[in-house]
């Protein structure tokens, strides 16, 4: 790989300039040089708005021989396509959350990724913030013993995703376990490993009855443990990121876990003893840790919890939730 990675944004929306072009200013060895878009000028737009050297279409992109690694900023429905083709067209992959809509197209990202020699990621930026780390560490401690019962809310205010939102469409892989329940799904393998699902529940959108607003599930840990996760677009107007763990020893509540640079705490307590009480670090942004780690592993060919094999994993129990809601999966 050049010494430095050079990287090609498919899709000119929001999450573009936030996960990838802000963060990209603040890594060392790693720096965006185009932007492709399904409307050139929508891409030229947006090149000129933030000091972009190149502009074009997806396949403008895919052939650029001076781009090593394809950031895909599209609908979900679309990743395992363009992931495909940046991979037969030699570069690397990251996709944005989730990998794909489901277990199987997930899978054919890896499998061709392993096929082309080149690598393919997922975009759970929020695994690289030091507070995720601290957060994992703790849980793997011990402190908190035997671990009797887990509960995530990942829950968006009800007021951000309205008609008209990407995420309330069917045809593009929207709903509320797609958008917030896969970062659930990934921290549960994170911490414990595989769960399984036993059983969901799902409030649909009037509007695509394929569409969940709010699915609450009941997964069982490899210990036998239960854990609740509630993912929704129908939240407060504060919302949550929250996880909660009752131990045998202890217990944990942990705030802001899907983004920790928006406040996130951890406290762990036994009884009205404070054992462990932190916040994310001031200035940390998990998409800047991100980017950093993929300049790493990309350089040396070492592992990534972000790899795509590990990603499909959590698709299929994705997959398994809908199922278990009386839902099709993606």
């Amino acid at each position: 790989m050049p010494s430095e990675l050079r990287i090609g944004i498919l899709g000119a929306g929001g999450i573009a300039e936030r996960a990838m072009v802000e963060p990209s200013r603040d890594v060392a060895g790693a720096s965006v040089v185009a932007i492709g878009a399904r409307d050139p000028e929508r891409a030229r737009a947006f090149a000129e708005r933030l000091h972009l050297p190149k502009h074009g279409d997806y396949e403008t992109i895919l052939s650029d021989p001076d781009i090593d690694l394809v950031y895909l900023a599209l609908p979900p429905i679309t990743h395992a396509e363009w992931a495909v083709r940046a991979l037969n067209a030699g570069k690397h992959v990251l996709c944005e959350k989730p990998l794909s809509v489901n277990g199987t197209t997930a899978a054919l990202i890896g499998e061709t990724a392993q096929a082309t020699g080149r690598r393919a990621f997922v975009g759970f930026h929020y695994r690289l913030h030091s507070f995720t780390r601290q957060l994992l560490d703790v849980i793997a401690s011990g402190v908190l013993g035997d671990i009797q019962s887990v509960h995530i809310d990942f829950s968006i205010p009800h007021f951000v995703v309205k008609p008209g939102n990407i995420r309330l469409d069917g045809d593009l892989g929207g709903g509320a376990v797609m958008d917030v329940g896969c970062y659930a799904v990934d921290l549960l393998r994170a911490a414990w490993g595989e769960p399984v699902v036993e059983q969901a529940t799902a409030v649909l959108y009037d509007g695509d009855q394929r569409i969940d607003l709010q699915t609450d599930a009941v997964l069982r840990l490899p210990s036998g443990a239960r854990a609740d996760v509630r993912a929704s677009f129908l939240g407060d107007d504060e919302g949550a990121m929250s996880l909660r763990i009752a131990g045998s020893a202890a217990h944990l509540e942990a705030t802001s876990v899907i983004v920790p640079q928006w406040g996130a705490k951890l406290r762990v307590s036994a009884g009205d003893d404070i054992l462990v009480e932190e916040s994310a670090v001031d200035g940390e942004n998990s998409y800047a840790r991100q980017l950093e780690h993929l300049v790493a592993v990309l350089g040396d060919g070492s592992s990534s919890i972000l790899d795509a094999e590990r990603g499909a994993g959590t698709m299929r129990t994705v997959d398994d939730i809908y199922r278990a809601a009386g839902l099709e999966p993606r």
